[in-house]
């Protein structure tokens, strides 16, 4: 094997620089991969799920030359190919008459410069399918990502060649696990394996948990230790090396704890998807943000190297990237989970504090580099992060985050307690009552979603063309939350972060489901207090759109409508007569 090859895949002569790049989404020499390799970075990163026994299972212990197809599928990122690469390994070692042919480690992959990738993806397929058909020859294994999925087999029309391989796909769009034993097919979609608990207490606990672990520089059994180790010595800037701090502070079990929650409640509270690929990527740009990288790669420790005539931000320590690393998305889902974008009075009598007494404010600093020409603003918010992150309890008054709040709390016990499809997975269970608060919060909303609540019960509600000069009264009826259609469709949505509320308006037998996320619960939560939702939610979110054109359904509207004018006046009213007929009265006529 050649130098650069070693190099390549061995983490032993490689700097901590070059291994935090690596786990970079874009990067050249990145750990993800299609081809089974052995890279000892990927494999020193990879977290065992219950999906390796299922593989392990199959191509291992319970084997036998029956031609079955095992299939793979998700997004990009979520470690389809480790997954299949790894229980591949484990076969070659027990001997079984698996060929790396039988196995196709990436989808898009061609055997030669002009063909595509669909010609040898059909190859590939016509063989496993000829085995499966006949349930005989070697056992076969794809990872194939499901965008790509769908466009081969519907958009392309080879659903037709391959029916039970595509019937199997298509089936777990919306399930985690498909298996056919009449047709020899297994089918995995990892996009709905669960990455971390949600419940109150247990925040970002699992999987999530276990990858951020990885990067504990302090433990022997992380990837990057040796390298880690080395370079404390060999970094020609020590004490002003910003890689080293960060990485230094990133092993303090406190502020990987943080990060974890960080992490889970910004997927949550932003309705991002998260897999083991952007997890990695979030966490080592923190430890390793972008304006770090722009050195010369070469030598022990290109960071520290640079310190001594590049003058790096303050915003590269790990106290502020950690943030600049989640709000890289949208800011105003990231201010949520920033402690510098929250105040209180105590809170900001304790900063006004710190800006005065320079001290004390280099004192809760400690030994932080960069930070001697900074201004007092960036010290003051660097430092609100480092003691959030640390969790020091040195502040009179607490720090939060909307972590904090009940109102989030309040938020992941019921998206918890609805979204019941990993239930028997979860080590955490939570009961009916914290979806309590939740359920009366979106019904009081609901009432008031018109903006004013009349004592007659009467609401606004949008219904036909809407007009300046009069409005639509009609009165509120109580509906009655239906729970066993707002756990199926909550466990069934894709979009993290989103829970459906199912309603059904008094005295009728349709249902009205309600999408709640956190910005909509947080509306939701201001509306009960009286606030207008026009007001707040100025850009008109698609669930505040399909609430208002529903909004109707909760009223007796079939029996009474009232219009009246922008003084509130009333014009006249509709109302229901016998056999069939309505009635308009307008003060005393009919």
């Amino acid at each position: 094997m050649s130098h650069s090859v070693a190099r390549a895949t061995s983490t032993e002569d490689r700097t901590l620089f070059d291994l935090l790049r690596s786990c970079q989404m874009g990067e050249a020499g990145a750990i993800v991969g299609g081809h089974i390799d052995r890279n000892e970075l990927r494999k020193g990163l990879y977290v065992p799920t219950r999906e390796d026994k299922t593989l392990t299972d199959f191509f291992v212990d319970e084997y036998t030359e029956d031609g079955r197809l095992l299939i793979i599928t998700g997004s990009a990122g979520d470690g389809k190919s480790a997954l299949l690469s790894r229980a591949f390994k484990q076969a070659q070692g027990k001997s079984h008459s698996l060929d790396e042919s039988d196995i196709c480690m990436d989808a898009t992959a061609s055997d030669s410069k002009h063909e595509t990738y669909d010609a040898a993806l059909k190859r590939f397929l016509d063989r496993a399918e000829e085995r499966r058909a006949s349930g005989l020859g070697s056992r076969s294994g794809i990872a194939i990502n499901l965008g790509l999925a769908i466009d081969f087999f519907d958009r392309q029309g080879h659903d037709e060649e391959f029916p039970e391989i595509w019937a199997g796909i298509d089936q777990v769009r919306t399930e985690r696990e498909y298996i056919d034993p009449e047709t020899n097919i297994k089918v995995l979609n990892l996009g709905h394996r669960k990455l971390y608990e949600t419940a109150p207490g247990y925040l970002g606990e699992g999987l999530l948990e276990d990858i951020v672990e990885k990067f504990a520089f302090e433990d022997p059994e992380s990837p990057f230790h040796n390298a880690f180790r080395r370079e404390l010595d060999r970094c020609p800037n020590p004490k002003e090396c910003p890689l080293h701090f960060n990485a230094a502070q990133f092993a303090k079990p406190a502020v990987r704890k943080q990060v974890t929650r960080l992490i889970a409640a910004s997927g949550i509270i932003e309705n991002a998807y998260l897999n083991p690929r952007s997890i990695l990527d979030k966490i080592s740009s923190m430890i390793l943000p972008s304006s770090l990288q722009r050195v010369d790669d070469t030598g022990n420790c290109p960071v520290g190297a640079a310190a001594s005539s590049k003058k790096f931000s303050p915003e590269v320590l790990l106290w502020n990237s950690v943030f600049n690393t989640l709000s890289s998305n949208d800011e105003e889902s990231a201010g949520h989970i920033d402690p510098a974008a929250h105040s209180s009075v105590s809170l900001d009598q304790e900063l006004l504090g710190w800006g005065a007494d320079r001290d004390r404010l280099g004192e809760l600093l400690g030994e932080t580099p960069l930070m001697e020409n900074a201004d007092v603003a960036t010290s003051i918010r660097t430092t609100l992060r480092r003691v959030y992150l640390l969790d020091e309890p040195v502040v009179n008054g607490s720090i939060q985050t909307a972590l904090e709040t009940d109102t989030f709390r309040e938020f992941i016990g019921a998206l918890t307690y609805l979204n019941q499809s990993d239930a028997g997975e979860s080590e955490t269970a939570v009961s009916s009552s914290h979806s309590t608060e939740l359920l009366n919060t979106v019904i009081t909303s609901l009432q008031g979603w018109s903006g004013s609540i009349h004592e007659s019960d009467y609401i606004e509600f949008v219904d036909g063309v809407k007009s300046t000069d009069y409005r639509f009264l009609s009165k509120w009826t109580q509906p009655t939350p239906d729970q066993e259609e707002s756990i199926r469709q909550t466990t069934e949505e894709t979009t993290p972060g989103q829970m459906w509320i199912v309603l059904e308006p008094e005295g009728t037998d349709v249902t009205v489901p309600v999408p709640v996320t956190f910005e909509l619960y947080q509306l939701m939560g201001q509306i009960r207090m009286g606030y207008n939702p026009n007001a707040l939610d100025m850009e008109r979110s698609e669930g505040m759109r399909l609430i208002q054109s529903r909004l109707s359904e909760f009223t007796n509207k079939h029996e009474l409508v009232r219009v009246v004018n922008k003084l509130d006046e009333e014009l006249f009213r509709v109302r229901e007569a016998g056999f069939d007929n309505i009635e308009l009265v307008s003060g005393d006529h009919q």
